[in-house]
């Protein structure tokens, strides 16, 4: 019988929240992707299974669901710029603080 493949998700963004999510997911039996600004957050996480990607547009590449615990829809869409075009087809997850409206647009440019 054909072994089915683990599911995959990439967490941008590793402070408490993104670090917590991204325990979980691997916990899971996830192959999860980290990327953070400050690479050096994704130290714990890679020795525990996860894969650090070098940049924004691996980290996007690398799955099809994108978790994105970042601050606010500012800082979700700066971190997701570089990896816009590759953005379609994926499902973006954004835990960011902000209004509706916000969420709308942030969605809207996705």
């Amino acid at each position: 019988m054909a072994e089915r493949a683990a599911p995959r998700v990439t967490i941008l963004g590793l402070g408490r929240m993104g670090t917590a999510i991204a325990h979980a997911f691997l916990d899971a039996g996830y192959r999860t992707t980290v990327w953070n600004r400050t690479a050096a957050k994704a130290g714990v996480l890679t020795a525990e299974g996860a894969v650090h990607a070098d940049d924004v547009t691996a980290a996007v590449e690398a799955g099809p669901l994108l978790i994105v615990p970042l601050l606010d829809p500012g800082a979700v869409r700066q971190a997701l710029e570089p990896a816009a075009p590759c953005l379609a087809g994926r499902t973006v997850v954004g835990l960011a603080n902000g209004t509706p409206q916000q969420a709308r647009d942030l969605a809207a440019w996705a």
